[in-house]
């Protein structure tokens, strides 16, 4: 009697010890399952954004290369221009400064001052310098150069919304816990203070 009540006994432990081992590979397999998925979904969004991030640096690099040779054709019919020129020289190099710096807000303030100082030369040379302003060369230096804002402003648009996407699977659960586990944290969006894209003032009815 003994003998059959240990038997059973040990067919029990061992059933049980089967039914745990049955319900932590399932776990182990839904949880694992899950950080990869969530993982992957994490990485994908991360590499959108960097994707996108390259393809708006060089929207804005192709700008900045652009305003120089603007600045170089028209200098010398615009002597009395100086402060304009000076905006312009000041916001590109504020611009170069803040692309070396890597930080998402001063490169989109400084990138919106100088969108500001450009239109601005492009204003004055439409206002001021009709001839100029219909030079085959200079007309075509100013038409790429508001290609390329166009550019920028489409680049902008998609890098801010795969960094939304991002940005919403970093602070989302359970995502959010993947992400701090791997350490990857929200990132800003390219938008510039509203103080940034004013302007400079010309006058020009002086």
């Amino acid at each position: 009697m003994g003998e059959e009540r240990k038997s059973v006994n040990e067919k029990r432990r061992l059933g049980t010890g089967w039914i745990v081992s049955i319900v932590l590979v399932l776990l182990v397999l839904i949880f694992g399952g899950g950080y990869i998925h969530y993982s992957n979904s994490l990485n994908s969004a991360k590499q959108d954004y960097e994707q996108q991030q390259g393809d708006l640096q060089s929207a804005l690099q192709r700008r900045s290369d652009l305003v120089p040779n603007l600045v170089n054709s028209v200098r010398g019919s615009m002597k009395q221009e100086k402060d304009v020129f000076s905006q312009v020289a000041q916001a590109r190099k504020d611009y170069n400064s803040a692309a070396r710096s890597g930080k998402t807000k001063d490169q989109a303030n400084a990138s919106a001052q100088l969108s500001a100082t450009t239109a601005n030369l492009i204003n004055v040379i439409n206002e001021r310098y009709p001839k100029l302003a219909s030079n085959d060369n200079v007309r075509r230096l100013m038409d790429q150069l508001e290609g390329s804002e166009n550019r920028i402003n489409l680049a902008r648009r998609r890098y801010n919304e795969t960094i939304k996407n991002y940005n919403n699977k970093v602070v989302r659960f359970p995502s959010s816990m993947i992400a701090n586990m791997k350490g990857m944290h929200t990132k800003s969006y390219f938008q510039a203070d509203k103080k940034a894209q004013q302007a400079p003032k010309v006058n020009l009815d002086d």
